[in-house]
């Protein structure tokens, strides 16, 4: 029953301070944001253990990812990799590619206008981790990371292509817009699509290991707007 009391507070909590806003996924880039990451500063991890430190100059991208990343390095040269040798890439953001990755399904230039950009954390970079996609033909992708901050638990990744609707400038979603897939990791699994129509019908196998969130989260408390929100209080008191 504390534990139960503990998420009912963490609930609350987060919905007279806003933080169920602020713990929001970051929002999503589409293939035609990736131009905006060309030369911006990045730091590639190997799965060596290595980091590579110096500006984004490009990739391969398909559906569900990237296949393929370009580097200029410190040094100047251009230097490849491939999903297998990468753990994770982080690109420096743009003010704009700041003011798209607030994620909010209802905001408006309004909104973002009056917002304080500087004070996201964990928005100063776009993040990046390599992650087996689900299907028939398995494949290591470079996905983008959209719950970074409380991802010890599950990772969520974006599933390109599948948002809907809102204004999008230069592949990157300013207003509007809504998610209808991500990709979860649980554990470091395979990834496997979570999808808005659904999510209700399958919430007590995605958190069937937290008995205290499927005793608070049912019937109508079970809602696609707050998949962030569920993530988080996962992450934060199932342990």
């Amino acid at each position: 029953m504390k534990k139960v009391f503990g998420v009912i507070m963490v609930i609350v909590s987060l919905i007279l301070t806003g933080g169920a806003y602020s713990q929001g996924f970051v929002e999503t880039i589409e293939e035609g944001g990736f131009a905006a990451m060309y030369g911006n500063e990045c730091v590639v991890t190997l799965q060596s253990g290595e980091e590579i430190t110096g500006r984004f100059a490009g990739g391969v991208y398909v559906n569900n990812g990237l296949t393929r990343l370009k580097v200029k390095s410190e040094s100047g040269e251009n230097v490849k990799f491939t999903p297998e040798q990468v753990v994770s890439l982080k690109v420096k953001v743009s003010d704009l590619m700041k003011l798209s990755m607030i994620s909010d399904a209802g905001s408006s230039i309004k909104e973002f206008a009056n917002s304080d950009l500087n004070s996201i954390v964990e928005r100063g970079w776009v993040i990046f981790e390599t992650a087996t996609t689900p299907g028939q033909k398995e494949a290591k992708r470079v996905l983008q990371l959209l719950n970074p901050g409380f991802d010890t638990k599950i990772k969520v990744f974006a599933e390109p292509g599948a948002k809907t609707g809102g204004l999008s400038i230069g592949g990157l979603q300013v207003t509007g817009g809504e998610d209808r897939v991500y990709l979860f990791v649980k554990g470091g699994a395979q990834a496997f699509k979570v999808k808005k129509g659904s999510y209700r019908d399958n919430f007590q196998e995605l958190y069937s290991d937290c008995p205290q969130m499927l005793e608070y989260f049912q019937g109508e408390k079970i809602r696609w707007d707050d998949v962030a929100l569920h993530v988080f209080t996962y992450d934060q008191l199932c342990k």
